[in-house]
């Protein structure tokens, strides 16, 4: 096994242990999940919606859509036909008990979002790609992405600033987690998400890994990928009590890919 099939084997074995426990966080946060999104709710940014532009009748994909699927269930909401994918199985499972609840339509799939390798090309209109610190070779990704789009189909991209995700707070105070310009992986143990810390934690550890990349990679592998660019936003939490809030928290990204 290669060093790049080991990370995939890594995270996916992690987050198939954490994705049972993550959905069930969900349902804390809010009970009414499923009833929600069956009466078309949408948990998308404004500023998101507002970048992708009407998206009724567009095919579009998310490239990780995780066991709640929200994201996916938005996009359908909003009127796009939409197909999702993630690298966990369980993942896929849940988020298809989720959506025969809802009672949406959407296409679930278990696919490497660096590969998209059961995705053919030219599939889709619109590609939304989230929280890239999953995908290590973010070129591959670009390239991938840019393969299953039609001429003039669109990349949008919503993740974490690259310089504000290598700072963390400590009681009000800004420190250096690690280097802005550091390559190759990073290892630690992962213990949840923000959502289960917001309802008493996962109580489990288990070895994960993710890759820092710098807003350069990001535009320089959007651009090589053949991608015109043509929007960039950097938006701030909108958390005023805490110290990140003075800087950008998020990344927005969108990119044609033109007519060939």
């Amino acid at each position: 096994m290669s060093e790049e099939e080991e990370h995939i084997h890594t995270v996916r074995r992690a987050w198939d242990a954490y994705h049972p426990d993550y959905m069930q966080f969900h349902l804390k946060e809010r009970p009414d999940f499923h009833e929600y999104y069956a009466n078309g709710g949408v948990t998308l940014d404004d500023y998101v919606i507002e970048t992708a532009g009407d998206v009724r009748g567009l095919r579009l994909l998310d490239v990780c859509c995780a066991c709640d699927a929200s994201q996916a269930f938005s996009w359908a909401n909003l009127g796009a036909k939409v197909a999702a994918c993630d690298l966990s199985p369980v993942a896929i499972e849940i988020a298809g008990q989720n959506a025969e609840k809802i009672g949406v339509d959407i296409t679930l799939q278990v696919a490497d979002a660096q590969t998209l390798t059961p995705i053919r090309d030219s599939a889709f209109d619109l590609v939304f790609a989230t929280y890239l610190c999953w995908f290590e070779d973010i070129f591959l990704a670009c390239r991938n992405w840019f393969r299953v789009l039609r001429p003039e189909g669109r990349l949008l991209v919503h993740s974490h600033h690259p310089v504000t995700y290598c700072l963390e707070e400590k009681q009000g105070i800004l420190q250096v987690a690690h280097r802005y310009a550091r390559t190759g992986p990073l290892y630690y143990n992962f213990t949840g998400t923000d959502l289960a810390d917001r309802h008493g934690g996962w109580g489990k550890s288990m070895p994960c890994v993710e890759f820092h990349h710098t807003l350069a990679d990001v535009l320089n592998a959007v651009i090589e990928a053949g991608f015109a660019l043509e929007r960039f936003q950097e938006v701030c939490a909108d958390d005023e009590s805490s110290a990140r809030s003075q800087l950008p928290a998020w990344i927005v990204v969108l990119a044609r890919k033109p007519r060939q």
